[in-house]
């Protein structure tokens, strides 16, 4: 009888630990007005249980917060309301589409559409009705913040707060096709002006970025989800005028020469080529919930913001991030485990030195079939005379969900294909969690091309058991053997081996008036040349942050010691060439950060010390404001002051000056129109950029963009003949609009 009793109080308790919610349908329609007054909301799925994420984690919520979920045939329902004892305390200045709302008051909502522990769907918005949508991927290890899709969104400021709705149409999301779905859901709601982050559900505290990991999140159930076959079909139109000053035959001046729409070379016939170079079209197809097919024709990039230009005084390739939408959905599909490295960079597509080079047609098929995830990704490229020849670049990816952690092992392969050679990649990946707190890594991988011949390896693996509190390891090594070469990758140091451990201590603070947050640990790093053994580089150095209540971070790394061996010369700029030699030095390098709390942010990053024989003197800084709704500014730079022996120098200065400017300015008209301006400079090319963006949003899915790029040279006496005040300009208007069937 005893045994019987058991059972079934062990029985009960498993039940009741493990059921899911039953999320409630909404028995009338809902107007999405911003006001919860429907009565359906009375019946809706309730979190009210709220507590701080920051600045007191774990802490109960200083102000009422209430988020409700139901869903009929066709949409999923989001109401929240946040209550504000002072409602002169409500904040937000964003009114644009898919810019972030960080710095405002938002509420958002996390949506593991699959329950595969991994991935979420978040949808934000802010007191204004502005929308933000993103993917947070392997729970909080990787952002795609360029993710995007269709819903809706209507907010209202109240005299004791501010309530929002959301629509979301279950063809926005991904699922598997079932008579029930079980999905995870968590609201997260940002009070700017309070430096106060809360969530609920919060089960868990003592993991890093805990908010974002599957353990704060509650399961619901949803029964016979639509079955919908969603159809979009964007074609697009550009026009375009393109004016340089290049150099005469003679060498003897500038001549102006002007282009009325860009020629892709698509055709001989320059009438249709000129057409047939300024049209294209974009499908999306959801043969059901959880595959989506996407087919470009003369995929374009017009839109998309000028890179930062970069000061790189180190002797390795900088990685720069990925910023056009059609490689930014289902990006986090195709990445890697990171050991610095990228075995697949979207950037390797469509860019040559820098230089846009045009793709005729893509094609990528995504999916998610229970524990399964899949994809295929497949870009042809036209020939451009002198720069690249016509390539066909691949990559296919599948992953395994394992585990009751969110483990996962998975294989990937790149291939570059044109008619003179071609390079292969093939890696198997796996990101296994033994425990919330103990996660581990390895990459093992493999490249082939006509013209190293064989299979060029790489392998890495990484222990990690940081937490939110206490002492924490993250110990990684990796290594590159000679002519490992994925030319769909990002390898910036090749032919190396590097061991990285981190050994720190971490406090996260509930009750302290001053402290949120205190880090303390050591850092060490070495590289070896792989195929040689020889000793490259090595650092070591203690690291500390401290986070303040109201958000501001100050971080030192102190005192750092650096040995690097240079094996050839280093010519760093014109004129000054860093002897081949060993090179010891000692630097410090502090940070401070004012948080997020104020319609201001300043970033100041100074590094100081020795450089290579020389001196150096570097600083970073970044100050944003917002002045309101409608204007917004950032103004900052990268200082680089370069001191050498006067041996290095040839014919100039042993002092240089590496540096950069940028101004970004953006005015919101509405919330269907704006205008962003970015102007940088830099010491290296002395050209100044600017590149203008107008866009014009009437209703999603409908887009106007008018763009105007200027490089401009400010020293034009530096070269015989005088340059011109204009290097090139661009203006280009675009069209595009999107049919759902």
């Amino acid at each position: 009888m005893l045994y019987r009793q058991t059972f079934i109080f062990f029985f009960l308790i498993s039940f009741l630990a493990f059921s899911q919610d039953d999320l409630p349908k909404s028995n009338a329609p809902i107007q999405l007005d911003g006001v919860l007054n429907e009565t359906s909301w009375d019946s809706a799925f309730e979190f009210n249980g709220f507590k701080q994420i920051e600045p007191n984690l774990g802490a109960n919520t200083t102000e009422k917060v209430i988020v409700k979920f139901m869903y009929d045939d066709q949409y999923l329902y989001v109401g929240a309301y946040c209550y504000f004892k002072d409602p002169n305390q409500i904040f937000a200045a964003t009114l644009e589409r898919d810019k972030t709302l960080d710095n405002d008051d938002y509420v958002e909502v996390h949506i593991d559409s699959y329950n595969d522990k991994l991935n979420t769907l978040v949808f934000r918005t802010n007191p204004l009705s502005a929308r933000q949508d993103f993917e947070v991927n392997r729970n909080g290890d990787v952002f795609n913040l360029s993710w995007n899709t269709f819903w809706d969104a209507k907010s209202k400021i109240n005299d004791d707060g501010w309530s929002a709705e959301m629509r979301i149409p279950f063809s926005s999301l991904r699922y598997n096709v079932s008579s029930e779905n079980i999905m995870r859901i968590k609201a997260i709601v940002n009070y700017k002006q309070k430096n106060e982050r809360v969530i609920a559900p919060q089960n868990n505290t003592e993991l890093v970025s805990a908010q974002y990991h599957f353990s704060n999140s509650e399961e619901v159930r949803f029964k016979n989800l639509p079955r919908s076959k969603p159809l979009y079909i964007t074609p697009y139109v550009k026009a375009n005028v393109i004016s340089q000053n290049q150099l005469n035959a003679d060498e003897t001046a500038y001549e102006k020469e002007t282009t009325f729409l860009e020629e892709k070379g698509y055709a001989s016939n320059e009438v249709l080529d000129k057409v047939l170079s300024n049209l294209g079209l974009d499908i999306k197809y959801k043969p059901n919930a959880n595959q989506t097919i996407d087919f470009s024709i003369n995929t374009d990039f017009a839109e998309v913001e000028a890179d930062d230009r970069i000061i790189n005084i180190s002797r390795f390739p900088i990685f720069l991030p990925e910023k056009r939408l059609f490689f930014l959905e289902n990006a986090d599909l195709f990445n890697s485990n990171l050991f610095g490295h990228r075995l697949f960079n979207s950037r390797r597509i469509g860019i040559e030195d820098g230089q846009a080079i045009p793709i005729i047609a893509g094609l990528r098929y995504a999916g998610n079939s229970s524990k399964w995830q899949y994809g295929l990704l497949s870009m042809q490229t036209h020939k451009v005379e002198g720069i690249a020849l016509s390539n066909n670049m691949s990559v296919t990816r599948l992953r395994h969900t394992i585990g009751n952690f969110g483990s996962n092992i998975g294989i990937i392969n790149t291939n570059k294909i044109n008619r003179d050679k071609s390079n292969h990649l093939v890696a198997i990946d796996a990101n296994i969690r033994f425990s919330d707190n103990i996660r581990t890594r390895f990459t093992v991988g493999s490249t082939f091309d006509d013209v190293t011949g064989n299979w060029k390896s790489m392998y890495g693996a990484e222990i990690n058991t940081f937490r939110a509190n206490g002492f924490g390891i993250n110990y990684r090594f990796r290594e590159y053997t000679k002519d490992f070469n994925p030319e769909l990758g990002f390898v910036p140091r090749p032919d190396t081996k590097r061991l990285t451990l981190n050994n720190g201590w971490r406090r996260t603070y509930t009750n302290s008036t001053f402290l949120r947050y205190l880090t303390l640990g050591h850092y060490f790093n070495k590289f070896w040349v792989s195929s040689t053994g020889q000793h490259e580089f090595f650092q070591t150095n203690i690291y500390l942050t401290a986070i303040h209540k109201k958000g501001a971070r100050f971080t030192m790394f102190f005192p750092i010691y650096q040995e690097d061996n240079l094996y050839q010369d280093w010519n760093i700029s014109e004129g000054i060439t860093i002897p081949a030699n060993q090179y010891v030095m000692w630097k410090i390098n502090p940070i401070f950060d004012t948080g997020r709390a104020r319609a201001y942010r300043a970033n100041l990053d100074i590094e100081v010390g020795e450089f290579y024989g020389g001196n150096q003197f570097t600083t970073n800084l970044n100050v944003s404001y917002d002045f309101s709704q409608l204007f917004k500014a950032e103004i900052g730079g990268t200082y680089n002051q370069l001191r050498f022996p006067e041996s290095y120098a040839v014919d100039t200065s042993r002092k240089i000056n590496l540096s950069r400017y940028f101004t970004r300015l953006k005015f919101n008209f509405s919330s269907k129109s704006s205008l962003n301006s970015f102007f940088q400079y830099d010491t290296r090319t002395e050209k100044l950029g600017l590149n203008l963006r107008f866009r014009f949003n009437p209703i999603e899915g409908t887009d106007l963009y008018i763009v105007y790029n200027h490089n401009a040279n400010i020293n034009r006496d530096s070269l015989t003949p005088r340059l011109p005040f204009t290097d090139n300009q661009v203006f280009i208007l675009k069209y595009s609009k999107t049919f759902l069937n």
